[in-house]
């Protein structure tokens, strides 16, 4: 339970952040004025960017938090058997 605790929030942390940033800098540059003009944000438009992000840094992120769990969990292993 704790590994997995530990995987979904890790890839959610870093890919909310990474989404946050992503799509403040993409609506603050604009191009070709696909996220906000005279009559206001395009929502639909910032949603379909911030989910193309989150989901696949959310799956990168996971993984490798979890091969990081592992790897740890199998050096504290092998360190508490040395005598």
């Amino acid at each position: 339970m704790k590994f997995l605790r530990f995987v979904l929030a890790t890839g959610f942390g870093i890919s909310t952040v990474v989404t946050v940033i992503i799509v403040v800098w993409e609506w603050l540059e604009n191009p070709s004025g696909i996220f906000h003009d005279e009559s206001g944000t395009n929502w639909r438009f910032v949603y379909e960017t911030a989910i193309s992000w989150f989901v696949p840094t959310f799956l990168v992120a996971s993984g490798i938090a979890a091969t990081a769990y592992l790897v740890w969990s199998v050096i504290a292993r092998l360190r508490d058997r040395t005598p």
